[in-house]
């Protein structure tokens, strides 16, 4: 491989364990929230809380996955492979859409 060739993988490499990261760190905080609920806060708008802005963050994780995997397939000539990602911004797009509609 080529140097710059190598530096774009990394780079690429870093950007998806921090995206990655980031959802993992949020179910974590929702799930330490959930335990730890105050006397005065009901556990059904915690949950509801807590649902909403992972639900957010995996859409987004998601949407920024496809992004990735497009950057990848675009400097790897693997054209042909775009359908993969185009297929996860679509589907996290309906997801988000759905779940909007189902607390409307």
């Amino acid at each position: 491989m080529q140097p710059e060739t190598e530096l774009i993988s990394a780079v690429i490499r870093s950007i998806n364990t921090l995206v990655i990261s980031l959802a993992m760190y949020e179910l974590g905080a929702g799930i330490g929230k959930e335990y730890t609920a105050g006397e005065g806060e009901s556990i059904f708008q915690n949950m509801r809380r807590m649902i909403t802005r992972f639900v957010g963050t995996v859409c987004i994780t998601l949407v920024l996955e496809a992004l990735i995997m497009i950057i990848k397939y675009s400097q790897l000539d693997m054209a042909g492979n775009f359908y993969y990602p185009v297929s996860i911004i679509i589907a996290s797009g309906c997801s988000w859409f759905l779940w909007a509609g189902f607390f409307r």
